[in-house]
């Protein structure tokens, strides 16, 4: 453990670091990165290994900024210690287990599915890089490492979304990845920076004894700072409105979506439950107000899924549903192991999802539902990955609603289990058992199947996902996750696998059995929300837009020439001065400077007290 644990995170940064400074070939480098992870997932398995008897978790910690602010006032604001530290325990081990699993599966489908992308050597270094910060969060101890990671992982996000800065197409939508979570990320800092200024403790563990016995912080600033932490953490994972980061970067590399997509959703979960003794202490009212920001988010991004036809878009909006309804389950207080299993299969299956899409995409030359079709046939491997990937959504839709629950959040789950399973399988039916059409320059019988390296990793994905599935219902699972007696509820879980399946059957009748019927609704949909959009864009012009533009004009044609006269005006007076005899002008300065001498002297500290 001693080398193990610090092998977490100086395994994928030593990788990056060798990238950087001389790996260059593309296979050299797609070796080196997945050589990198492989050693990360060895010291992960000896870490697990030592932790698995255990009820107590392992941490170790070693100062790199270490501030003396003040001498005097309360000892928490005197010094200011942040520090490099490495929390583990059975949460966090399944945390880290995550973002190696996915990190080693967009590695492993790269190979081959980024093979023609140029510069290897950037795009497997950034990525590397995101693991390394996405397992850095997962074991912060504070939130100075946290927020620092958080940050590393939000530009390498970036830069590996606007990896092939040469397609404006990808360029333009990438930009989303960094304008849009912006706004969240300061959002997060600023929670941050309430906690800081009135409780003076940063870790997590000393944070929560001092929240209700520190002089000066009231529970206002406690329900503000709650409030935009998670407002942070619901921007990074793509939450109603700022969705459009995830599903407007449709055009950037498979790959990095993939890994954008999986890692945020670890990041999201682990931030949220490491501070959700803070976000309960705060009281009902942001704890309600967080339920329901995830519950419009589990329930309305998958319908905006339904009315778009781009393939990639539907598959994120999916994801996005289905992350809602894991965050959902971690504001339930039993439920806190059952969310984070459910959360990091969801990581799983998003990936995998994003990679079959990939697939499909690539093989038919479309993104567009409409024309795509005969996936069954021709590309079985690739239909087979996402078939399992849509089961496996509507098997963790169904795992996460639980029993005892008020009847306005049974409708909640059941239509957002519902509409996330139609959303997924409207993706499946559409690609793998439609009409593929003949259009202008593409031959259906020219479709062929994907490299089984690019089938392996989906599948691979699957399966860990298809086992945490399982674990959500094994109360022995959840019990070794957090410690707590759990029991299962066979009668509701059954209910929720119903609505999934009321949610599976639409779909096969909409879009396999009645395509017309399922096009003509997605048009009416399409139309609907393009006619929403085109309101928001004229109400905003309106009010917003055209104001701001006629104040800057305002301030070009008026104050700006009003001010200029001034500045003018002041430097011709200035030079007239500077042109004096200096006869004059020595004695004005003295006697200036004489007046300035005599009012520092009567005001300053001690003359009249």
């Amino acid at each position: 453990m001693p080398w193990a644990a610090p092998l977490l995170l100086v395994a994928p940064l030593a990788v990056f670091c060798m990238i950087a400074v001389g790996v260059r070939s593309r296979r050299a480098v797609a070796n080196t990165t997945l050589g990198g992870l492989l050693v990360t997932a060895g010291g992960y398995a000896l870490c697990a290994w030592a932790l698995a008897p255990k009820t107590t978790p392992y941490e170790v910690a070693y100062d790199w900024l270490n501030l003396s602010l003040a001498y005097s006032g309360p000892s928490q604001f005197q010094t200011f210690i942040a520090q490099v530290g490495i929390h583990l325990s059975h949460p966090t081990l399944l945390l880290v287990g995550a973002c190696l699993a996915i990190g080693v599966a967009v590695a492993v489908w790269s190979r081959a599915g980024a093979r023609g992308e140029p510069a290897p050597a950037r795009y497997y270094g950034l990525m590397t890089l995101l693991v390394f910060a996405a397992i850095g969060a997962s074991v912060s101890t504070d939130l100075a490492e946290l927020y620092t990671f958080w940050g590393l992982a939000g530009v390498s996000t970036y830069l590996l979304l606007t990896h092939l800065f040469a397609d404006e197409r990808s360029t333009r939508a990438a930009r989303l990845a960094l304008a849009v979570p912006a706004v969240a990320d300061l959002a997060l800092l600023a929670g941050i920076a309430i906690l800081w200024s009135r409780y003076g403790v940063i870790r997590f563990d000393a944070l929560v004894p001092v929240l209700n016995n520190t002089p000066g912080a009231g529970p206002k600033a406690l329900t503000v700072a709650s409030l935009l932490v998670f407002a942070g953490a619901a921007g990074r994972a793509g939450f109603f409105p700022l969705q459009g980061w995830v599903t407007g970067v449709a055009e950037t590399p498979p790959g990095a979506q993939a890994a954008a997509q999986g890692l945020w959703t670890v990041i999201v979960i682990g931030l949220l439950y490491k501070m959700l003794p803070v976000l309960v202490s705060a009281g009902t009212l942001p704890v309600r107000a967080m339920a329901i920001t995830c519950a419009i988010s589990a329930v309305g991004v998958p319908l905006l899924g339904l009315a778009g036809r781009d393939a990639r878009r539907v598959a994120a909006c999916a994801g996005i549903g289905l992350t809602a309804l894991a965050l959902l389950a971690l504001f339930r207080p039993a439920s806190v192991a059952l969310a984070l299993t459910a959360a990091c299969a969801v990581a799983l299956v998003r990936s995998g999802l994003v990679l079959a899409t990939a697939g499909l995409v690539t093989g038919m030359r479309t993104a567009d539902l409409k024309e795509m079709g005969d996936g069954w046939n021709r590309m079985r491997s690739s239909a087979l990955g996402l078939l399992l990937s849509v089961v496996a959504l509507a098997g963790l839709a169904a795992g996460v609603g639980g029993g005892s629950l008020r009847p306005q959040w049974i409708a909640v789950y059941g239509a957002a289990i519902g509409l996330s399973a139609l959303a997924a399988f409207r993706l499946y039916f559409s690609a793998a058992h439609g009409v593929l059409p003949r259009r202008r320059g593409f031959d259906p019988n020219r479709v062929r199947q994907v490299p089984g390296s690019m089938s392996a990793p989906v599948l691979y994905c699957f399966v860990l996902a298809a086992a945490l599935v399982g674990a959500e219902f094994s109360a022995r699972w959840l019990n070794f996750i957090d410690g707590r007696p759990h029991s299962i509820e066979p009668f509701a879980a059954l209910a929720w696998l119903g609505a999934a399946a009321v949610g599976v059957l639409l779909a096969a009748v909409l879009y396999w059995r009645a395509p017309e019927l399922g096009t003509r609704l997605t048009g009416v949909a399409t139309t609907l929300w393009a006619g929403v959009l085109g309101l928001g864009a004229l109400l905003g012009g309106r009010f917003l837009a055209a104001p701001s533009i006629r104040l800057a004009e305002e301030m070009e044609d008026t104050g700006l020439l009003r001010g200029e006269s001034v500045v003018g005006d002041a430097i011709e007076r200035a030079a007239g001065l500077a042109r004096m005899p200096a006869r004059v002008l020595i004695p004005l300065l003295a006697g200036l400077a004489v007046v300035v001498a005599a009012l520092l002297a009567v005001f300053a500290p001690g003359v009249h007290s």
